[in-house]
């Protein structure tokens, strides 16, 4: 079994800047993290990495010049698992505003892209929003996003969602953390529900969160 990891990470020297760097597993091992380097890092924050399922495409937030707010979100295609990144690309004012956009999480079908906002009109610190494209190899296909509403979204921070869907078990889940004012953030999960189009209500997964 071969498969890759995109992971953020943040170096332990002075100034601290994060960027993107890879893993790849085979023969039961994990390789060391390589930095990915240029065009995708930057002397800015890179964050936030979710790579297509044919590994074609990196989603992730960036601070970096060129954005609209404080972190927008961007993409980087390249042509084949062993060709070389190209230039990310901005997903533009349809996803990004002047506020911040992070933690992007595709869909293993390619047709969702979850991330957290702090725009204008959320519920909270920072809330989960959605956004569809028609076309899963269109990077800048993606429609207007719509905040995933009460049942995920609170006056609290929500961040960090990862969309799974178990095809054995007919399951489809959204985990998140979600953090109060001054808190610290426990996972939660909301179930897509019987329309096939509601997620939630969110609740806290005992399991994986500590007792304090």
């Amino acid at each position: 079994m071969s498969a890759a990891l995109v992971i953020a990470c943040e170096p332990e020297s002075a100034p601290v800047e994060v960027n993107l760097q890879a893993m790849s597993f085979a023969n039961s091992e994990w390789s060391a993290p390589v930095n990915l380097g240029a065009p995708i890092n930057t002397a800015a924050n890179e964050q936030g990495p979710s790579l297509a399922n044919d590994g074609l495409s990196l989603y992730f937030g960036s601070d970096g010049p060129g954005g609209s707010g404080s972190f927008d979100l961007w993409v980087a295609h390249r042509a084949c698992l062993d060709c070389p990144w190209e230039a990310p690309v901005n997903l533009g004012a349809v996803v990004n505003t002047a506020a911040s956009e992070t933690g992007p999480s595709l869909s293993a079908d390619g047709h969702l892209l979850f991330f957290t906002s702090t725009r204008a009109g959320g519920q909270g610190l920072s809330d989960l929003y959605l956004s569809h494209r028609a076309n899963p190899n269109d990077d800048l296909g993606w429609e207007p996003p719509v905040a995933l509403g009460p049942g995920v979204n609170t006056p609290a921070s929500e961040a960090g969602a990862e969309y799974l869907q178990d095809a054995d078990a007919g399951t489809v889940n959204l985990y998140f953390n979600r953090a109060p004012a001054g808190g610290t953030a426990d996972i939660y999960a909301a179930s897509l529900t019987r329309d096939g189009e509601t997620l939630g209500p969110a609740t806290a997964v005992v399991e994986l969160n500590h007792p304090t």
